[in-house]
């Protein structure tokens, strides 16, 4: 048998101002999948104004908005059955690119850029 440990938030972030200026509790919307530690979220609109809800982020959905806010999931999240509040990593701070959870369709070279318009340096 072979132990797999389970990604923690330790393997991401690299370095933060505080825990109080980087980290808040996001409403992650409604996903069969769990929200992985490091998943990259965008913020949700519907009619051109924010929901207030977080979604996995998709080239298609960074597209769409060019004032989205982005952050990154910092515990896994089920979201399964329903919205689900989470801890992420939303400003302020260093984080591994390598770590990131992101859409087939995003490169860490496109979240980086994303990811710098919330003050966080991806390296």
């Amino acid at each position: 048998m072979v132990y797999t440990a389970p990604k923690l938030a330790g393997n991401f972030v690299l370095f933060e101002v505080h825990e109080i200026m980087s980290r808040d509790e996001y409403t992650l919307k409604q996903d069969a999948a769990e929200y992985k530690v490091g998943t990259l979220v965008i913020s949700e609109y519907a009619t051109g104004a924010k929901t207030g809800k977080y979604v996995r982020a998709t080239q298609t959905l960074v597209d769409a908005e060019d004032d989205a806010d982005y952050a990154v999931v910092f515990d896994t999240v089920d979201a399964a059955a329903g919205d689900t509040k989470g801890a992420v990593f939303r400003q302020f701070g260093a984080i591994k690119g390598a770590n990131l959870v992101l859409d087939a369709s995003l490169t860490v070279a496109e979240a980086k850029a994303l990811l710098a318009k919330q003050n966080i340096k991806v390296l």
